[in-house]
């Protein structure tokens, strides 16, 4: 179903469209985690390792296609909120031509140059090096409906439909839990089950999704699917979302080289790390699902011309996300120790991932609150902005980690005591963008050729 967010009570229009949004966030996160702790527990240590420290590479994919459905979703929800209905179709079936291309075209990339990244970039040790490979040249195999899946699910959040994702989202989840516990417990197929059990769960979730929207959404009727100025101004506006979270990706690969340096003197840290990056995850998920919501409702407003609406819209956006955040990092303060035991983490592994995940969620309320505000300056079209934004934050988190393991300051600990150091520039560039008004300068619907 469409849904109109440019009339309405600004709270009750952001966190109806953002709950589905939340859930099918905290599916995903289950989705990855589940893998971690059936590999922990019945592959073992090493096994769990392996697949914790192809995150950067699998989060770089990933944010490739997030990055450029951002583009797709942006011009949905301009067209829809300035109503131009005709332009719709042609706009959908141009989307998933571009995504659909370039998710294939990764994908073989990604199986060919798996070796050189796990052993070169991320400087795997040697002992782990076996699984990771196994596990992310098989996990690449899906890419290119992992790509079509995001198109999907950005044109439906542009439509203001959030509830239809959940559903997908709980197709992949169920579908690859089962097959988690049957490929790895059943079989013994260790990484290689999990693998094989995300690619199968991608391609389930990007086929009902597809189906959905070809019956819901319209599409182009006179002959037209492919327009050359739509696919470049939605391009435009992905890629700097993409190479932002690339470079996300990338700082990300670099603190985990960082962590697996220590990983022949500090037994357990690289587990460690792979799990904690997996529970802090999940407070990522109010973060994410109202800047999306956010996001889609900036968007609407903006392409009817509403800004006073978008300005009422952030500050609620702003109160929701904070006070979930600080209630959930609470929480996993307090439940650190058994849920990083659900890993099958003991000894020294288990007492690192507990120090990782109680030292960030002291600071989480920053990364709510920059997030937060990212949601309007994408929904506005601002995204070069957004992404000098992360840039910086993360620049900064990389120095002040690698200088302070040089000078002897921190240790293994740098991976993410230093995060907040960047979380805090990122404010102050973002909302010093906001205040100066440059976002509404941004609207394409009206720029966009017919």
């Amino acid at each position: 179903m469409k849904k109109d967010m440019t009339n309405g009570k600004e709270w009750k229009l952001i966190l109806l469209f953002t709950l589905p949004i939340m859930a099918g966030n905290l599916l995903q996160q289950l989705y990855n985690t589940i893998d971690g702790v059936i590999v922990g527990n019945f592959a073992g240590e090493t096994a769990f390792a392996g697949v914790g420290t192809c995150q950067p590479l699998t989060f770089l994919f990933l944010a490739l296609a997030m990055g450029l459905s951002v583009g797709v979703g942006i011009v949905i929800s301009q067209f829809f909120g300035a109503g131009k209905n005709e332009q719709l179709g042609v706009a959908i079936d141009t989307a998933l031509l571009l995504l659909g291309a370039c998710g294939l075209a990764l994908s073989i990339l990604a199986v060919a140059i798996a070796p050189f990244m796990l052993r070169v970039v991320l400087s795997v040790p040697q002992a782990v090096l076996p699984f990771a490979v196994r596990y992310f040249r098989l996990y690449a195999l899906g890419l290119f409906f992992q790509f079509i899946y995001n198109g999907i699910a950005a044109t439906l959040r542009g439509f203001g439909d959030s509830k239809a994702i959940l559903y997908f989202l709980m197709i992949a989840t169920v579908l690859n839990t089962g097959l988690d516990l049957l490929f790895v417990v059943v079989f013994g197929w260790g990484v290689a089950g999990a693998a094989v059990a995300t690619v199968i769960a991608q391609i389930g979730c990007a086929s009902t999704s597809y189906i959905y929207l070809r019956r819901k959404l319209p599409f182009s009727k006179g002959g037209e699917h492919w327009n050359g100025g739509i696919a470049s101004t939605m391009a435009k506006l992905g890629l700097p979302i993409a190479a932002q979270q690339s470079i996300v990706a990338f700082g990300n690969g670099s603190m985990q080289r960082l962590v697996n340096g220590f990983g022949a003197t500090t037994p357990g840290v690289i587990a460690a790390f792979g799990a904690g990056v997996r529970l802090d995850s999940f407070i990522h998920v109010p973060i994410m699902g109202f800047q999306s919501g956010l996001a889609s409702f900036t968007g609407q407003n903006i392409g009817a011309g509403k800004l006073d609406r978008v300005k009422r819209g952030l500050r609620v956006s702003l109160l929701m996300s904070m006070s979930t955040t600080i209630v959930m990092s609470l929480l996993l303060y307090t439940f650190a120790t058994p849920v990083v035991t659900l890993f099958g983490l003991t000894d020294n592994a288990l007492s690192i991932g507990v120090e990782q995940v109680r030292y960030l969620t002291m600071f989480f309320w920053m990364f709510s609150g920059y997030m937060t505000l990212g949601g309007l300056l994408q929904g506005s079209g601002d995204t070069l902005v957004q992404s000098a934004t992360t840039l910086t934050a993360l620049i900064m988190r990389i120095l002040s980690g690698y200088l302070a393991v040089e000078f002897g300051l921190l240790g293994y600990n740098a991976a993410w005591v230093t995060t907040p150091i960047g979380w805090g520039f990122a404010i102050a560039i973002s909302y010093t963008r906001f205040f100066t008004g440059g976002w509404k300068k941004k609207a394409v619907a009206g720029r966009l050729r017919r």
